[in-house]
């Protein structure tokens, strides 16, 4: 009776609640730990621009894809998801078939929408892929409107690049051009993620930039940069700045 009374003692509801949270916090980080999470990844090419891509979850024993679709009618509108889904590596052969999916109408049943802008989110599930894919297909294969996402980039840093080098162009193309240099510089700031035009664009547009505002010294740095690093397309931008006559 004493070691029962004792034992009661010890685990009184307050420390069960602290050990369960404790227990809680310590799977959810195994979980995550495992986990490879791209949030609003970006994709080469979509069929729909209304559907978007909010996050992709790679685990052991999972592939999760939460995508978000928005209605841009003014009246009515319907959405459903065909069966027959799948993800494929974009550089290679393998294919994932769904396996299940949450909130999401089957067709030829609909989700009707109310309203205009209303969003409907689901999820679609699908067997774990290989962690070294960077770029993955998303195919509803149907017979009409069917979705499709081809080259989603499976690169955290590298989605945040090709955003900041589009903020950086579009500062440029306003004639923004001191406000659109610091994007351009994060691009180029540390490693090469994945290969992709953005590199070489960004040094072309900061030694464009700087030789209009007359920052030589800034104009050489660049081009260094530009000739010293290893972008397989760097003598494509270094032609296009000779003719300029910015550089010889």
């Amino acid at each position: 009776m004493c070691s029962s009374i004792k034992l009661k003692g010890i685990f009184n509801s307050n420390s069960m609640k602290k050990i369960l949270t404790l227990l809680t916090i310590v799977f959810l980080f195994s979980v995550h730990a495992n986990a490879q999470i791209f949030i609003n990844p970006i994709a080469g090419k979509q069929s729909h621009p209304e559907l978007e891509i909010i996050k992709i979850n790679i685990t052991d024993k999972e592939t999760i894809i939460f995508l978000k679709v928005t209605n841009k009618l003014n009246q009515g509108g319907w959405f459903c998801a065909n069966e027959n889904i799948y993800i494929k590596n974009s550089k290679g052969t393998e294919i994932y078939k769904l396996i299940k999916s949450d909130n999401i109408p089957t067709c030829p049943n609909q989700f009707e929408f109310s309203y205009s802008e209303q969003t409907l989110e689901f999820t679609l599930y699908f067997p774990p892929i290989s962690k070294e894919i960077t770029f993955l297909d998303l195919i509803e294969s149907c017979n009409n409107a069917c979705f499709s996402f081809n080259g989603i980039i499976l690169d955290n840093e590298h989605n945040e690049k090709i955003r900041a080098f589009e903020k950086g162009f579009d500062l440029y193309k306003q004639k923004q051009n001191q406000a659109a240099i610091p994007y351009f510089e994060k691009v180029v700031s540390n490693k090469v993620t994945l290969d992709s035009h953005i590199y070489g664009l960004s040094y072309y547009y900061l030694i464009i930039i700087n030789n209009e505002s007359g920052n030589r010294e800034k104009v050489d740095f660049w081009y260094q940069n530009l000739a010293n690093s290893e972008l397989e397309d760097k003598n494509t931008f270094i032609k296009e700045l000779e003719k300029s006559g910015i550089k010889k």
